[in-house]
């Protein structure tokens, strides 16, 4: 791709009615996003030096960005990271791309085990890891918790992996490849279990925008007809592995509340609750092995 150098001005102009074209939302400020990227500059630093002229090499640098972005590729994956909890994760194809709506998660989980004693050691199985953003922020924030993060997907383990060293927590952070199911088979207490499955009814994929259905790993995202089904699987086979007075803790679609929390009183959980986002909608469900004050 040969392009004759273009002023910063011009240039994100000229993207973003590309992107416009290509129907991808937020056009404007992902064409920002992928020139700081570019030119490893900050988003004041472009705007400063908007009548500078970029370079030919970074020009098709650029470009290229910008092309894998109007066939909506997600943006993280081409930026290759994304900010969580105010903390850097890397982000790769293959794997589950995080959304900020997982903060109301790590937040309810950093609550709940900031309110017990501070000298006890603390443990967190985070199942479904994906890229490592629910326990990395865990232990980056909870100085006393050790977690041991699963994930099916050699991809998301490898990333978790390297997600844990990044933010320098990798000695309290054991990352683990392996089923679920079969994890839970084996001998194991925590204090929490935390988890982000794949909630998204069978149904609803096709609806969902092209970054998400044509780039993110369906496995991430499939629960199946009624988007319950690893809930239905996975909750029975908790209570044995958290110490008593143990927390459970999913994300959930915003109309599974009541669904989860009755899984998870059928499989002996107490005090079931569900925490709302931003928006209202219902994101994440507490349950107890037993009430917390015994």
């Amino acid at each position: 791709m040969n392009r004759k150098p273009e002023r910063i001005r011009e240039l994100l102009a000229h993207a973003e009615s590309h992107l416009v074209q290509h129907g991808v939302p937020n056009a404007r400020r992902n064409a920002e996003w992928m020139l700081c990227h570019t030119l490893g500059c900050s988003m004041l630093e472009l705007y400063v030096e908007s009548t500078s002229q970029v370079d030919a090499e970074r020009l098709d640098a650029y470009w290229q960005r910008i092309e894998r972005r109007a066939g909506r590729e997600p943006l993280q994956y081409i930026l290759g990271s994304t900010e969580f909890m105010s903390l850097p994760f890397a982000v790769r194809p293959g794997v589950f791309v995080p959304r900020p709506d997982t903060e109301i998660l790590v937040e309810q989980a950093e609550r709940v085990l900031r309110g017990l004693p501070l000298h006890r050691a603390l443990s967190v199985l985070d199942l479904c890891c994906g890229s490592g953003i629910i326990g990395v922020s865990l232990a980056q924030r909870v100085a006393n918790a050790t977690v041991v993060s699963i994930d099916v997907s050699a991809d998301a383990t490898a990333l978790t992996s390297y997600n844990a060293h990044k933010n320098d927590v990798s000695a309290r952070v054991r990352v683990v490849c392996a089923d679920a199911f079969e994890f839970l088979k084996l001998p194991s207490t925590f204090t929490a279990i935390v988890c982000n499955p794949p909630y998204i009814e069978t149904g609803e994929l096709a609806g969902l925008p092209r970054e998400v259905r044509e780039h993110e790993p369906m496995l991430a995202l499939d629960g199946g007809r009624d988007g319950l089904d690893f809930y239905r699987r996975v909750i029975p086979l908790l209570f044995g592995h958290l110490a008593p007075g143990g927390v459970v803790m999913f994300e959930i679609g915003d109309t599974q509340g009541a669904a989860v929390i009755a899984l998870l009183r059928e499989a002996g959980f107490v005090d079931g609750s569900v925490t709302p986002d931003l928006s209202g909608r219902d994101r994440v469900v507490t349950a107890y092995r037993e009430r917390a004050d015994g």
